[in-house]
């Protein structure tokens, strides 16, 4: 289970290192176009690439206590094994649970 936050986690760190360079070109632009100087530059990227930095690892950090909240809502713990056969069962019960309800 854990295997699958770090996953999601690596993907996210992914998404930010795409966004480091979408920051680094727009800064390239605003200095083109003359609205940052280019001694400023630099540290304008640097400050948002920061506040990017410090917005991950809070969003991180939320998933993480979410996640860990329902897995003890459901009975299990971050040591939990969980196989594809458990999650296929856990479909099943939802799926007719929900027929029932329909009834």
């Amino acid at each position: 289970m854990s295997n699958i936050i770090e996953d999601g986690i690596n993907f996210g760190m992914g998404l930010f290192a795409y966004s480091r360079e979408k920051i680094e070109e727009m800064v390239e632009k605003m200095v083109a176009k003359g609205e940052v100087q280019r001694k400023d530059a630099q540290s304008f990227a640097n400050d948002l690439i920061k506040k990017g930095e410090a917005q991950r690892e809070e969003l991180s950090r939320m998933v993480k206590g979410e996640v860990r909240e329902t897995l003890q809502d459901i009975g299990l713990t971050a040591d939990t094994r969980v196989t594809k056969d458990d999650i296929r069962e856990i479909i099943r019960e939802e799926i007719a649970a929900a027929k029932v309800q329909d009834k």
